[in-house]
């Protein structure tokens, strides 16, 4: 995923919850050019970390109530995280939030896999698993080709990929694919099967891949181009 991708125009983005994956989102989101607003109802956190941040701006209220959505003039937003460590409250914030800028992006962060969420209206994509971190909740939002799920370490990181109709990918079987040698695919999460030798890749599903950050590039080309 190249930086540009996030980078293309300069969004109004409100996130509601200023724990550490809030915080880290916005400091993506401010390095990519972004605006950002942070809603965050302790007072405490609030107040110490508004002291800190000249890029981010802080408000202390309960991102569910219409009064603070509000507030941070809601109606401009062009997306709108709520990254609190609570799906249910996460869900409703996002609702809430659609009702004043329907347009907006909304991403919720969840404890539960997507098709477990029911779909609720309001939410168009998820952060999940819920450990996950800023980059995945960056990812949801700009829909990039190449998905981030969860970093395993400073070298490594899990990827989602769906594979587009008429790629490289579609049709041959993963012992067939030359596959970039810092990549490997983990199992179709349709079907939940490990991969092996004799899995073929085919359009319209999404796969699980542990790669280095240098060989996304190579999978894009693969799997989606």
């Amino acid at each position: 995923m190249g930086v540009s991708h996030y980078r293309e125009h300069t969004l109004n983005v409100i996130i509601a919850g200023g724990g550490r994956v809030g915080r880290e989102t916005a400091t993506l989101m401010t390095a990519y050019g972004h605006r950002v607003t942070i809603i965050e109802q302790d007072p405490r956190i609030t107040r110490v970390h508004s002291g800190r941040r000249e890029d981010v701006t802080f408000v202390q209220g309960d991102a569910t109530e219409a009064e603070t959505l509000t507030s941070v003039n809601i109606r401009d937003a062009d997306v709108f995280l709520a990254l609190t460590d609570d799906e249910t409250t996460n869900v409703a914030i996002c609702q809430q939030a659609a009702n004043f800028a329907p347009d907006a992006r909304c991403v919720a962060r969840s404890h539960r896999p997507p098709a477990a969420t029911g779909n609720p209206d309001g939410v168009e994509a998820f952060v999940f698993p819920e450990r996950a971190g800023a980059r995945v909740a960056v990812g949801r939002v700009f829909g990039a080709p190449v998905q981030p799920i969860t970093d395993l370490s400073t070298r490594f990181e899990l990827v989602e990929i769906e594979a587009k109709p008429g790629a490289p990918a579609v049709g041959r079987s993963l012992e067939e694919l030359d596959l970039p040698t810092k990549a490997t695919v983990i199992t179709d999460l349709g079907t939940e099967d490990l991969a092996d030798g004799d899995m073929v890749i085919e359009a319209g599903r999404q796969y699980m891949i542990a790669t280095r950050p240098d060989a996304v590039d190579d999978l894009k080309e693969l799997f989606w181009e």
